[in-house]
């Protein structure tokens, strides 16, 4: 319940049980200006309830206090200081809390020992037991919002844990399998580029081998830097090796194995490290597919910067969709990272024959 309503309907509560009460208490002092704005003020005091307990601890109890000493009608003003005495405690200020509550037993007390009486006495051990009952229940909430507490935090170190298990596991089998078998790959390459040096053979060959060397190294160190991601703990960015963008497509479309034009277009600008790798990665999956499946003599690599984005565009001259052949998963793979990013995809044969790829992403 908002302050909003809070304050005006403990207000009305107040009030009302007073005026009520006032009829039964002969002997009471009767309800003028000053007894209201004090019972106003009693229900005023849980305005900081949420925000600053503590000073609707003293609020209320202090106003309370004045209350019952000029003498008006035993009514439901009280109600307001054990609302704000419990929340105090409920919320872990115990001092406070407890202050108050010590506070509102001590003040009558001290009216019952001045002014003797078996009733009254019997009526305040009443109101002690209900303040210490108050703040009982108040500590029984106190600790269940603590019990609470520290299961959602052992719920959350479980699922980090487990999270950083399976990322030492998905480590482990991408250094055992995946990079043993590019060092292979860069090893066998390096020695076919050697004999065919030895034996005379042709330069496309010795090319071709050189781009397979150069691929291969680039791969191992992008593994390299994953596996350092993968085994980084979490918020341990130390040693972490930058994960490829823009500024390296240069060096990408270089290494292809056919020739490749970049061209930018519109005002170039840095861009978020996650969309900036969604864009290489999308350029290296579709150069990829143009050399495994295209059958092409050239590709284009476009970018063009827009107000709200970028546009990363793949053309090649092959034989498109057509001609058989299959990306596997690269253009699913191309459609989760842009979806990841909320961009959007388009993917198919050119009119003007060979195949592109089309992706926006957001700035």
């Amino acid at each position: 319940m908002t302050r909003y309503v809070l304050v005006p309907c403990a207000a009305v509560v107040v009030v009302i049980s007073t005026i009520m009460a006032q009829g039964n208490q002969h002997g009471a002092r009767p309800l003028d200006a000053l007894g209201y704005a004090l019972l106003g003020a009693t229900a005023l005091g849980l305005a900081w309830l949420r925000g600053r307990p503590e000073v609707s601890v003293a609020v209320c109890c202090l106003t309370a206090a004045v209350v019952l000493a000029l003498g008006y009608a035993y009514a439901l003003w009280a109600v307001p200081a054990l609302i704000a005495m419990f929340t105090a405690i409920a919320e872990g200020r115990r001092r406070e809390g407890w202050a108050g509550a010590a506070f509102l037993v001590a003040f009558p007390a001290a009216g019952a020992l001045l002014a003797y009486d078996a009733g009254n006495l019997v009526a305040l051990l009443v109101w002690a037991l209900v303040v210490a009952l108050t703040g009982q229940l108040a500590e029984v909430s106190r600790a269940r919002r603590g019990y609470i507490a520290e299961l959602e935090r052992t719920r959350e170190e479980e699922a980090r844990r487990r999270a950083r298990d399976e990322r030492l596991k998905i480590a482990r089998e991408l250094h055992d399998v995946t990079s043993h078998t590019i060092s292979l790959i860069a090893l066998q390459a390096a020695v076919a580029a050697e004999a065919v040096e030895r034996a005379g053979g042709p330069p496309e060959a010795r090319a071709a081998l050189g781009v397979i060397r150069k691929a291969s190294r680039e791969a191992m160190s992008e593994m390299k830097g994953l596996l350092g991601v993968l085994r980084q703990a979490d918020g341990d960015r130390a040693g972490r090796s930058p994960m490829p963008g823009l500024d390296r497509l240069g060096e990408l479309v270089a290494s292809s194995a056919l020739p490749v034009r970049l061209a930018f277009e519109g005002d170039r600008r840095p861009l978020s490290p996650v969309v900036e790798l969604t864009a290489y990665r999308i350029v290296q999956e579709a150069l990829t597919n143009t050399v495994r499946h295209a059958r092409a003599a050239a590709a284009q690599v476009t970018l063009r910067y827009e107000s709200g984005g970028v546009v990363v565009e793949v053309v090649d001259d092959g034989r498109g969709s057509r001609g058989g052949g299959s990306a596997g998963h690269g253009l699913a793979g191309m459609a989760e990272r842009v979806a990841a990013v909320g961009g959007s995809l388009s993917t198919g044969d050119r009119p003007e024959g060979g195949f592109g790829v089309a992706a926006w992403l957001p700035a």
